[in-house]
């Protein structure tokens, strides 16, 4: 069995349902994600995002080995507000991604969506995982240190959207 497959089929905090991503998440998926703000600090999402972007992240959630992602979806009204996954690589510790969008901001979801997959993450036994971000983007580097990511490497970024610029190497451990 593939670590992917350990990891819980939705995972649950206070405010949040971390889940699979439905067909009816679409229109929030797209509304979401179409937004520069969004979308700029991120390695590959294309901009802009359209129906057919969220089409196929929904179609390939099942069939991407590499790959674990989660709608971030609230709990009480079940309503997409970014995704998050973790990508495995068999040379390299897996990595750790995310978004969240802009009318969410700021109010605490990406790190409480963030501590909630590290929760599951330490209980399968998975551990490092690192994230890569850009270091003009303070906010989500408080987001990886309030849940306990630590900078390891400071570097520049080689995604040829970002290239040249700083970029954190920053590291989880259960």
């Amino acid at each position: 069995m593939r670590l992917r497959d350990e990891l819980p089929q939705s995972i649950e905090t206070e405010r949040l349902v971390l889940r699979a991503p439905h067909a009816s998440d679409l229109d929030d998926l797209v509304a979401e994600a179409n937004n520069w703000n969004v979308l700029e600090p991120t390695a590959s999402l294309p901009f802009p995002y359209l129906q057919e972007h969220g089409r196929g992240f929904i179609e390939r959630f099942s069939i991407k080995p590499d790959k674990r992602s989660y709608v971030i979806a609230g709990r009480d009204d079940d309503r997409l507000k970014g995704v998050i996954g973790l990508y495995f690589y068999a040379d390299k510790p897996t990595e750790l991604g995310y978004w969240l969008g802009e009318r969410h901001w700021g109010r605490g979801f990406a790190p409480e969506a963030v501590s909630a997959l590290m929760a599951a993450a330490s209980a399968i036994g998975l551990s490092p995982v690192r994230a890569r971000v850009l270091a003009a983007n303070s906010g989500s580097v408080r987001v990886l240190e309030k849940t306990g990511f630590a900078t390891i490497e400071e570097t520049h970024s080689v995604v040829e959207r970002h290239r040249g610029k700083p970029l954190y190497v920053m590291e989880w451990r259960a």
